[in-house]
């Protein structure tokens, strides 16, 4: 499985938040563009393990990840289980988000969390 690290607010994968979508691109690989939803004011961009999500400018503003593993530092925090994963992202709210830190947990059955969102400052404001 596919090891990504992850700095949130700056980075992840070893790109930075702002990056230009060609850079990108360029630096995870093959990709297929689509539109999330009726409400995405832009394309977004699946790259097989994660979706990458693009402000107005084409910048990158956010980073799903479903299918790797996630790393803050050297402590793994994706996927574990959700109570796990609560204690080590203590400000996470009973939506599984940190809005100070701009990240995001989707976890149906509250036990095992599908993905964990990265996204720059204010992402969830």
């Amino acid at each position: 499985m596919r090891r990504i690290n992850v700095t949130p607010l700056v980075e992840a994968a070893g790109i930075k938040f702002g990056t230009d979508r060609e850079t990108v691109r360029k630096q995870l690989g093959d990709y297929t563009e689509f539109q999330k939803t009726d409400f995405s004011s832009n394309t977004t961009d699946d790259f097989g393990f994660c979706h990458v999500y693009y402000d107005e400018e084409n910048k990158f503003e956010a980073i799903e990840i479903f299918d790797a593993e996630v790393y803050i530092g050297e402590t793994k925090v994706f996927p574990i289980p959700v109570e796990e994963l609560e204690k080590l992202i203590d400000d996470l709210d009973d939506e599984l988000i940190s809005i100070e830190r701009s990240i995001g947990v989707y976890a149906p059955d509250d036990d095992e969390p599908e993905c964990i969102l990265f996204g720059v400052k204010g992402y969830y404001e």
